[in-house]
């Protein structure tokens, strides 16, 4: 008998793959995974969501997009139409990354019109914020946390995943339930969780989950959801 990861822990996972050479082949087979495991999402680029919707339609897995993906930097109005689109093509969740430029420089009614137009171009789509969470201060993540749940954000993520600079190895974010507990406290109960960066075992996941996470990001890779369940 295959085993399967328990399925209150493979609800909660985002399976993601979101390389800048991830192909049809690979989207095809994430979703299959997926399928097999009973998992919560599959997280992909805009340019292949319609195919990962065809993938699963009549499935339980909804299909999620990366928006402004890796850096936020995007202007609003095009982080909008490729939400917009997305939606289009079949992604019911959107990972929404902020432009941490308009954020660490204190703009803060910049950043809500960014977010109420991303949100407005997503329709009923659930929207979760992407922060990089390491290098906010506890004031600054409060006060992000506290505008993206009056936009109407569902969750707080606490990386892209990407490196804080490129150059630096040292500066790649990875995630702890000490952090997930930190995003929990600010959120103040108005906002969920979501846990990214370097998760790889059962364990991992667990301990993200007590922590208080609501999803976890798992980037897809061979044989891995196997080793989560056999962890089970």
């Amino acid at each position: 008998m295959t085993a399967r990861i328990p399925e209150q822990v493979a609800g909660a996972i985002d399976y993601t793959d979101v390389r800048k050479d991830v192909n049809y082949a690979d989207i095809e087979r994430i979703c299959l995974e997926a399928v097999e495991h009973r998992l919560g999402a599959v997280v992909v680029p805009s340019a292949l969501v319609r195919r990962a919707a065809a993938c699963l339609a009549g499935t339980d897995v909804v299909v999620s997009c990366y928006v402004g993906y890796p850096f936020g930097t995007q202007a609003a109005a095009v982080k909008a139409r490729e939400a917009e689109v997305a939606v289009e093509h079949g992604a019911t969740e959107l990972d929404v990354v902020l432009h941490h430029g308009t954020a660490r420089a204190a703009r803060w009614p910049e950043v809500e019109a960014e977010l109420a137009t991303v949100k407005n171009a997503a329709g009923p789509a659930l929207l979760k914020l992407v922060v990089e969470a390491s290098i906010l201060s506890d004031d600054e993540l409060s006060t992000i946390a506290r505008t993206a749940a009056d936009v109407g954000y569902a969750m707080i993520a606490n990386t892209a995943g990407f490196r804080i600079v490129s150059t630096q190895p040292e500066t790649q974010s990875e995630v702890s339930p000490s952090l997930i507990q930190r995003l929990v406290d600010r959120g103040g109960g108005r906002i969920q969780t979501k846990a990214c960066g370097g998760v790889r075992t059962r364990e991992d996941v667990d301990g993200l989950l007590a922590a208080g996470a609501a999803r976890v990001r798992l980037d897809a890779e061979p044989g891995l959801l196997r080793h989560l369940a056999e962890d089970a």
